[in-house]
């Protein structure tokens, strides 16, 4: 049943929400519109806007009288939002809603409650605004000019806006925007117009080169502009710099220079692109409408020929009727749709479109593909002999066999590869370091390719390495000795100190009798002999002695020191040169000589063999596409030590460190280090007397020794330029 307009008025009307979202009033506050009796002091007749001479937007309220308090306003981020209330107004111009354009503001709309009228704007950023009252007349000015932001390492990034004026232009050295069409676009102080610069894609990410130009490093995030560049990261390579954009959903890209600003600008891919990308089949046929009740697909066909000017060549095994009812659509959609109902497919040759069933058309395909095949196994062949000037004629034999399904030994492919056919044959001279290759013209075209792409210089590296071997020694000894021997005579009894028993001599010097003095009394001599031995455990560098002798008495005192010190630093410096990712090896040494014994049948058998000790070095360098080397290296120092030998065949000391590891080029890399440190306190004292305070150092000797060992390996390597190859030569490597 139907409903007459009279009943859609008596309707109760329902308030907008998304209007009510919009300016932030409660469910109510639009109803209270409808309530009678509300007075206001003054009305809205009219808003109008203008643009100021410095950018300013200026929207102006004209009311029928001044307003009697400040009008109330706030302001809403995101999304950009600035409300303002009118007190005691009514909004008389008969329109909710006014379109603007000016600047960041787009429109302005107007609500009543409460008994005042909000005008509401929408804008394309937060900007900054300010309130005027003059009479009946309320302006409202909007600043479009961009505000700066500073990032984390403070280097300002400017939101998009209407004003060309950039961060940079206030002395910033980096830059970025967000254009009119969703490109990003960096800008770049690079100091000089003449400054060089290398741009490149490198998957999802934009990369400048900037050699001789220094950019304070940082990295950005840009993501909230809504470009394709999702942030920028800027750090210092060599002498300049490189900085790379990453990207998403980035189309092309381009980079100017204007002065001593560089500007990158990535574009956005086309909508177009993105579906085309996404496997959606783009018409962009002449719409046309088609209505038909099982009608021949045949005639059907000739009718979308007639429409579309294009000659249309129908095979005679299309039968079949078709209805169909397409409004306003595509010419190329609507034949796509009739193919794929009927299951035919179409080819098309200029203005001709050919018609046949699916199968048909693969039919056809496949004896084309045959006729070719055949024309290529009548095609004359063709003997060509190529040159390598860098490579080895034979690993390029081998990956154009690889890359051919050929084996190496051979000589017809099962199918026709990607460079060789499957009568194409590739030989290789080594003398002359040239390929013999037989093939057909196409093929021999690719060969050539192929070998221009790979056969190229290849960067060389020096690897220079300095093995360091720093010692520090100090060793202190303090040692004593003394001794006292007595022997005297009293009442008849013999009385004797010393280390040893005492020796009775006579006058004549001979045993059994004790001696007379030259008072008549009889003597006792004595013997040599230390009470405390103590002394240095090698020859003192100094002593110091003192000896008493009196009647039948002698007193023998003797101190011994020494101290020595020592330094010493070995320096290995190997060097060595190589092409990029080929293995060198570098080494100096001696072979030690020792007796071994094998077994056999009557015995052993002894036989001398050899051990080496060597410096040496060993890298594989691989140069990654900034100028970087990575490095497998082996730096390995052995020596004998004939201070420790056992029946004459010493030990080997080794020092060795194997890693891998990434340098720039020309920088200089501490590989790895040991560090030893030896402190030993050595005492011999007499029990008991030693341990006495003062005293106890004439019982007693010490023995300080301190030993400190380091070990550190660095190594430089240098990308050689093959234009100063020259300058490598023999005298450099020993003297650089």
């Amino acid at each position: 049943m139907g409903h007459s307009d009279m009943d859609n008025l008596n309707k109760p009307s329902r308030p907008n929400a998304r209007l009510r979202r919009a300016l932030g009033l409660p469910s109510l506050t639009l109803a209270a519109l409808l309530a009678p009796g509300l007075v206001f002091a003054g009305d809205l007749t009219g808003i109008t806007y203008e643009r100021g001479s410095d950018g300013d937007v200026m929207v102006n309220f004209a009311l029928s009288e001044p307003l009697a308090s400040e009008p109330d306003s706030f302001k809403i981020d995101n999304p950009a939002r600035v409300a303002i209330d009118l007190p005691d107004v009514m909004n008389k111009t008969g329109n909710r809603q006014t379109s603007i354009g000016l600047g960041p503001v787009d429109s302005v709309m107007l609500a009543e409650a409460n008994g005042k009228t909000r005008a509401v704007f929408s804008l394309d950023q937060s900007v900054p605004y300010a309130i005027t009252r003059d009479n009946g007349k309320v302006t409202v000015t909007f600043n479009p000019v961009e505000q700066a932001t500073t990032t984390a390492s403070g280097l300002a990034v400017t939101a998009s806006g209407g004003s060309d004026a950039t961060a940079m232009d206030a002395g910033q050295p980096i830059d970025f925007r967000r254009t009119a069409n969703g490109a990003g676009r960096l800008l770049l102080d690079v100091g000089s117009s003449e400054a060089p610069m290398d741009i490149r894609r490198e998957g999802s990410r934009i990369v400048v080169q900037l050699p001789g130009t220094r950019i304070e490093p940082g990295q950005y995030n840009v993501n909230d502009f809504a470009t394709p560049v999702e942030n920028v990261s800027v750090r210092r390579d060599g002498n300049g710099s490189r900085v790379t954009l990453k990207t998403k959903g980035a189309g092309e890209h381009l980079a100017y220079q204007t002065d001593n600003r560089l500007v990158i600008e990535v574009q956005p891919i086309p909508e177009e692109d993105q579906r085309a990308s996404l496997g959606k089949k783009e018409y962009t046929g002449e719409r046309l409408t088609l209505k038909f009740q099982d009608i021949q697909v045949r005639p059907l066909l000739q009718l979308i020929a007639d429409f579309t000017g294009n000659n249309i060549v129908v095979s005679d095994s299309v039968q079949g009727s078709i209805s169909l009812r397409l409004e306003n659509v595509p010419w190329d959609q609507a034949l796509d749709l009739i193919l794929t109902t009927k299951g035919l497919s179409a080819r098309k040759n200029g203005n001709v479109i050919y018609v046949a069933p699916t199968e048909e058309i693969a039919a056809r395909d496949k004896a084309e593909l045959a006729a070719r095949e055949q024309a290529q196994q009548l095609a004359p062949l063709i003997t060509d002999i190529v040159q390598i000037n860098y490579a080895k004629a034979a690993d390029i034999a081998a990956l154009v066999r690889q890359s051919s399904g050929l084996g190496e030994n051979s000589a017809e492919a099962k199918s026709d590869g990607n460079f060789l056919s499957r009568r194409g044959s590739i030989t290789v001279d080594a003398r002359t370091n040239t390929l013999i290759v037989t093939d057909t013209g196409e093929a021999l075209d690719r060969v050539r390719g192929l070998i221009v792409q790979i056969d190229k210089p290849v960067k060389q590296v020096l690897i220079e390495t300095r093995i360091v071997i720093a010692t520090d020694n100090f060793s202190r000894e303090l040692g004593v000795r003394w001794g006292v021997n007595a022997g005297f005579n009293r009442a008849g009894s013999t009385f004797g100190l010393g280390p040893n028993a005492l020796t009775l001599t006579d006058d004549n010097g001979d045993p059994g009798s004790l001696p007379t003095n030259a008072a008549g009394n009889t003597g006792v001599a004595v013997s040599d002999g230390w009470m405390v031995n103590t002394p240095i455990s090698g020859d003192p560098t100094g002593s110091l002695g003192l000896a008493i002798l009196g009647s039948n008495v002698l007193l023998n005192l003797e101190l011994q020191a020494m101290q020595s010190e020592g330094t010493g630093k070995i320096v290995s410096n190997p060097k060595v040169i190589t092409t990029n990712g080929h293995k060198a090896v570098i080494s100096q040494g001696v072979e030690i000589p020792y007796q071994s014994q094998t077994a056999s049948a009557g015995g052993a058998i002894s036989n001398i063999e050899f051990k080496e000790a060597l410096l040496k070095t060993e890298v594989t360098p691989q140069i990654t596409p900034n100028d970087n080397v990575i490095m497998d290296i082996l730096v390995m120092k052995e020596e004998p030590d004939y201070t420790r030998a056992i029946n004459g065949e010493p030990p080997i000391n080794t020092r060795e460190v194997q890693t891998k590891v990434q340098v720039q080029n020309g920088q200089t890399v501490v590989l790895g280090g040991i560090y030893e440190f030896e402190n030993v306190t050595q005492m011999e004292k007499v029990p008991f007397f030693g341990d006495l305070p003062g005293i106890g150092n004439l019982f007693k000797n010490r023995i300080t020794d301190d030993s400190r060992f380091e070990l550190l390996i660095f190594v430089t390597p240098k990308i050689v330029d093959r234009d100063n190859l020259s300058n490598f030569n023999r005298g450099t490597l020993i003297n650089n």
